[in-house]
């Protein structure tokens, strides 16, 4: 599954600093994409509108661990279907080609364990993607894109940590990043690697073929420079990455949701949203 993705020069940057380009962490993610052929093949059959529910599930069942995931997460209390979902077909038509594209991709980035990812990787990415979900209508898009938009937005951070898991827990424990939380960590990505890691999930999802509004709102989600408008869904995602954050470290640092969301989230709705994400996250084992 060769990107062949054209980079911007500002992404192109970081080997001045010593670290890896956009490109070489894209051939990373092509190599660990080998592993599992079968998530690189759903991934492209996700694409594929001529596709349907009983192909995909035919494909899918040979990688069992990405299929364990897919039944888990069509039994979970997101869809409110308490165990009813017992085949693989049904599994696909529950929880739909987009968030399956979305599984699969992780799966074939070689993220769907956790050994080398920190603690809250996947609490943070679950709750951003129930949290885009959740608030997709009041940015007036559709909440199962959203839900796997914010389930990929940490894409990026979990390929920088594979591709040097010493060194970026250097940059996670710098003190300036405990104390500053996800601005910091930001701030950090740039200052090592010459681009943040939202940059990078961008990259991944524009060689997969992911909808364009995806890519461009990683790209503007973290964006401070003023260079560009936002997005309905770049506000979806930082509201949403920054309700995650408050429920996974309560203790962070914060930012102005109602400026975050241009006005459409008020700090009163996200703080009544809370325990129902907190309920969705907690009861999650997908």
């Amino acid at each position: 599954m060769t990107t062949g993705v054209q980079t911007t020069d500002e992404a192109a940057a970081p080997e001045e600093a010593g670290g890896p380009s956009i490109g070489d962490l894209l051939e990373l993610v092509d190599q660990l994409a080998a592993r599992r052929p079968v998530a690189a093949r759903v991934v492209a059959m996700t694409d594929d509108d001529s596709v349907g529910s009983k192909e995909l599930a035919g494909t899918l069942t040979a990688d069992v661990a990405l299929t364990t995931r897919v039944m888990k997460l069509a039994n979970s209390a997101y869809f409110g279907l308490g165990g009813r979902v017992r085949t693989v077909t049904f599994a696909v038509t529950v929880v739909g080609f987009s968030t399956i594209r979305a599984m699969a991709a992780t799966a074939a980035a070689g993220l769907d364990t956790d050994d080398v990812l920190p603690a809250d990787f996947w609490p943070r990415s679950k709750a951003t993607a129930v949290a885009c979900s959740s608030l997709a209508p009041l940015f007036g898009v559709p909440a199962p894109d959203a839900f796997c938009l914010g389930l990929l937005s940490a894409l990026g951070q979990a390929i920088l940590i594979q591709h040097d898991q010493p060194g970026y827990q250097v940059l996670l424990d710098r003190e300036d990043v405990v104390a500053g939380g996800r601005r910091a960590l930001l701030l950090a990505e740039q200052e090592v690697h010459g681009f943040r890691h939202t940059q990078v999930s961008a990259a991944a999802l524009s060689a997969w073929r992911f909808p364009r509004e995806f890519t461009d709102a990683l790209d503007l989600v973290d964006d401070a420079s003023g260079r560009s408008a936002t997005t309905p869904w770049s506000r979806c995602l930082a509201t949403s990455i920054e309700a995650a954050g408050r429920l996974v470290d309560p203790e962070g640092a914060t930012s102005d949701v109602l400026a975050l969301s241009e006005g459409a989230v008020t700090e009163d709705r996200l703080a009544a949203m809370m325990p129902k994400l907190h309920e969705a996250v907690s009861a999650s084992d997908w």
